[in-house]
């Protein structure tokens, strides 16, 4: 195992999309010695320190094996030293071999990995490639690695690599990736993750994040099968969009859900032999004394007019009223937030019906007391449309953490842009870029199938 070459650059400015940013990804070779230090090494730094850099992330190392990878990929005849921005070019150190913890010498610098690289959109511009190159380099699983910096020291150009210690126990750089791509929602994968010895610090919080939406969530007080319950209030929300208030015929208190979670009813309707099994979730924050679905009236298809309507969502329209009893089984569903998590700033994209997680989201946030900062971001089609709109322009106006934007793809005369809605057209990447302040996001995304597509790819690529 060797360095083969080390690889250092200050910030400096480059044009990306109509606008300039600062990078440090344009790494160059040095001849001469130099000091690895506790952040980084001499003549070295990390434009953005918010997702580079510190005291995990001191030190990047990519693998030489990689770049005869890259070069048939990309049609090149041979990249330089640094190509992919790393501080460290080595030999003999693939993802495969390299294991969370392990404990190396190069020189008079003693180094530890900490985990592995995630690009951002830098390294596109560094390669001269579209920004699809940062998920079509992640998804080859060939990253690199970080190091944090254990004993500072002089390191050179030919300098052996040393392996001093190791746990067997920990992930090796490969499973850390295979994890991350394809098993963060598998319980057993992230704790063998969480169990190698000394992981890096945002990693850990990330995957302990990951494991508590993983883990199934036991509600002592649920039911099992179906309970009946009583519609106390039906509520029109919008010409298409109406609410159902639900409580439990035997008076008893509610059990919790998960903000985004889904009730399922057996519905006998008229003229069907068998119960329909429907769907819907729940539009309210936790409450113990009832529970709140907002069902969209669905038409026959726009290009199929021959078809029937939605039977259940005109079945509830139509025929469920306040007195209705119906059977309901207990709240499901993996598609949640947790409340009281972290202060991550929260983007809830929704079209549609599909705002219904997302008001039950964002009650709960406030419910809860979280100062946490929320986008909610919201297309219809237009006023008699939108549903829920006094509730959510109400809630941001008493919280200042709380940011409303609404699109109508096709306002009408009555909808006056300002009070009514935001913006005319609908919910693209390219508004959320221009809308939101620079920050690393978690996205919730609910509604019709071509919006949650586009945005879904759109993000991606972002």
């Amino acid at each position: 195992m060797k360095l083969l070459s080390v690889n250092i650059s200050l910030p400096k400015e480059v044009s990306h999309a109509g606008r300039t940013v600062a990078t440090g990804i344009f790494k160059e070779p040095v001849d001469a010695p130099v000091m690895v230090r506790r952040l980084n090494i001499d003549g070295d730094a990390q434009a953005d320190r918010k997702v580079h850099g510190g005291f995990d992330m001191a030190v990047y190392a990519y693998p030489v094996e990689h770049y005869s990878y890259w070069e048939k990929a990309l049609g090149h005849d041979g990249y330089p030293f640094g190509q992919f921005g790393e501080n460290l070019t080595v030999e003999g150190l693939c993802e495969d071999y390299v294991r969370v913890g392990d404990t190396i010498r190069i020189g008079g610098a003693l180094l530890q990995v900490t985990q592995p690289r995630i690009p951002c959109y830098k390294l596109a511009i560094r390669m001269g490639q579209d920004m699809d190159f940062a998920k079509r380099f992640q998804d080859s699983g060939r990253l690199g690695f970080y190091l944090r910096v254990l004993e500072e020291g002089e390191i050179s150009v030919g300098d052996p690599i040393q392996l001093l210690e190791r746990d067997e126990t920990s992930v090796t750089i490969a499973e850390f990736i295979s994890v991350y791509l394809h098993k963060a929602h598998e319980p057993e994968s992230l704790k063998r993750v969480l169990e190698s010895r000394d992981l890096g610090e945002a990693w850990r919080l990330w995957l302990e994040k990951m494991l508590k939406k993983a883990e199934p969530v036991i509600r002592s007080n649920g039911w099992e099968g179906y309970r009946t319950f009583v519609v106390e209030r039906k509520l029109a929300e919008s010409d298409i969009i109406t609410s159902f208030y639900l409580k439990a015929k035997d008076g008893k208190p509610l059990p919790d859900f998960l903000p985004g979670q889904f009730l399922t009813f057996r519905l006998e309707i008229p003229g069907h032999d068998k119960p329909v099994t429907r769907t819907y979730t729940i539009s309210d924050s936790p409450n113990s004394d009832y529970y709140r679905v907002s069902i969209k009236r669905e038409p026959a298809p726009l290009d199929r007019p021959d078809l029937a309507p939605g039977l259940a969502s005109n079945f509830f329209h139509d025929h469920v009223e306040s007195g209705t009893e119906l059977c309901v089984s207990a709240p499901r569903g993996e598609f949640w937030l947790d409340p009281e998590d972290d202060d991550t700033p929260i983007v809830l994209l929704s079209g549609g019906v599909g705002l219904t997680p997302m008001i039950s989201m964002l009650n709960a946030i406030l419910a809860a007391g979280s100062a946490r900062t929320v986008w909610f971001v919201h297309g219809s089609r237009n006023g008699r449309e939108h549903a829920m709109a006094t509730h959510v322009r109400r809630l941001a106006a008493d919280h200042p953490n709380v940011h409303v934007h609404i699109c109508y793809s096709a306002p009408e005369a009555e909808d006056k842009q300002g009070p009514d809605f935001d913006s005319p057209g609908h919910v693209t990447v390219e508004l959320l870029k221009d809308l939101l302040p620079p920050a690393a996001y978690d996205f919730y995304v609910c509604g019709p199938e071509a919006f949650m597509k586009s945005l879904y790819n759109g993000l991606l690529k972002w």
